[in-house]
């Protein structure tokens, strides 16, 4: 297994936990060479798509401040701000408005 197959395994398994502390740790400690923020899960979902899905608000902003791109869809062909939106997030919904707002592209 390659570094980066186990730095993205460790990833999923704190993702799928809901360890915001310890994806904080991970991320902070990790380049970006040994996983991918913005790979799809087996269910076709990224982390921040995992993230709003759970309605963590705390984690949806550690995400995009390590570089998940709001703007991704999933397999579905939904953005995160799809999914806080039709979920009822609505604190996390303008939260993602806001970083669309200051990004390059808007949604």
């Amino acid at each position: 297994m390659s570094q980066a197959d186990a730095g993205q395994r460790v990833f999923q398994e704190a993702l799928r936990k809901g360890d915001t502390e310890g994806l904080r740790s991970l991320l902070q400690g990790m380049s970006s060479c040994e996983f991918n923020v913005n790979s799809f899960g087996p269910e076709g979902q990224t982390a921040l798509h995992q993230s709003v899905i759970d309605g963590n608000l705390e984690l949806v902003k550690l995400l995009v401040k390590f570089g998940a791109d709001v703007r991704l869809a999933n397999r579905d062909g939904w953005s995160a701000l799809h999914i806080a939106a039709f979920g009822g997030h609505q604190d996390i919904a303008l939260y993602l408005i806001t970083r669309a707002k200051y990004s390059s592209s808007a949604l």
